[in-house]
């Protein structure tokens, strides 16, 4: 439950900030996952929550963002978040500079163990421009590679020969050029340098990380990394190993591995891709709370968040 907990702090902390535009638009993207054996679907399924797709809708300098129980409402005039959760039919609503503490203070600690845990790991990224190229939804992009490894140690034990994780991510962006064929492409670039100036969401993930020594350091640059030219995203790949464990499952007695397992492969592969961009006009209405909304506290509706319900998925 932790686990979901801060998970879903983080997408409240970086859905609603990043993806502003001047004029009406949508942006919707949908996610595929498959796992292995060992990582059961239906398992991963309920701990993201259903956040399979995400549908971004900006009117002027308002944003509003829907990811499965996740609904936010960022005004880039008045600088504030408003986060609502549906399920309990309540929200809250607090400025952008002090969303960041508020959200570190509302995510339960981790346990000093867990600390010393990830203190003791050994973090490594890297990442480099492909070459490669692709269209998406008939806009011309670029790829970029990131690769973190993170080597951690059993007490007293010797250095393993594998790492204990690997996360490997392709993300497209798309090309310069196509923010002059694209308008909804030349919003998002122009709007982006201003909501980043004006709300600072590399500075809000890094106070957030903070509590996970070197492993949150890598985080935090790879995602400042992927915001540097303000392009949209149009695609992400991830695929996640942990060569390391699938090794100590095939020496422990009586955990025979399922046939046909490969230790190497990864133990689960996210796609995210946009499937629809467009100008069309946004209704006013889905940037009102509701009347009989109740305000609450970033913890409550962060709890709210957690214990909700999957909702339904979009259809597209």
């Amino acid at each position: 439950m932790r686990l979901g907990y801060r998970c879903a702090g983080l997408a409240l902390l970086v859905v609603p900030v990043a993806p502003f535009l001047r004029a009406d638009a949508t942006v919707r993207y949908h996610t595929d996952i498959q796992t292995t054996p060992l990582l059961p679907a239906a398992a991963l399924d309920q701990a993201l929550g259903g956040m399979r797709d995400m549908v971004i809708q900006i009117k002027g300098n308002r944003a509003y963002t829907s990811q499965g129980p996740i609904t936010a409402i960022a005004n880039l005039v008045t600088q504030d978040l408003t986060l609502i959760d549906r399920a309990n039919k309540r929200f809250a609503t607090l400025p952008a500079a002090q969303y960041a503490q508020e959200l570190k203070n509302a995510v339960p600690a981790v346990p000093e163990q867990a600390r010393a845990a990830l203190a003791a790991m050994k973090t490594n990224l890297e990442f480099r421009s492909t070459g490669r190229t692709a269209s998406i939804q008939g806009i011309q992009a670029e790829e970029q590679e990131f690769v973190l490894t993170v080597d951690m140690a059993l007490p007293g034990g010797p250095a393993p020969s594998t790492p204990f994780m690997k996360m490997v991510m392709q993300v497209w962006t798309a090309k310069p050029e196509e923010a002059q064929r694209v308008p909804a492409l030349q919003e998002f670039r122009n709007y982006t340098a201003s909501a980043s100036s004006a709300m600072n969401p590399g500075e809000m993930i890094r106070q957030v990380l903070s509590a996970m020594p070197g492993l949150g350091d890598n985080l935090t640059e790879m995602m400042e990394e992927r915001a540097k030219n303000g392009a949209m995203t149009l695609r992400t790949h991830m695929e996640l190993s942990m060569p390391f464990l699938a090794a100590m499952s095939q020496q422990l007695p009586g955990q025979a591995l399922p046939a046909g397992f490969d230790p190497n492969a990864p133990l689960m592969q996210m796609s995210q891709e946009v499937v629809e961009l467009s100008t069309s006009p946004v209704d006013e209405a889905i940037f009102q709370v509701p009347a009989d909304y109740q305000p609450a506290s970033l913890e409550e509706i962060l709890k709210g968040i957690v214990s909700a319900p999957t909702p339904p998925q979009f259809k597209q």
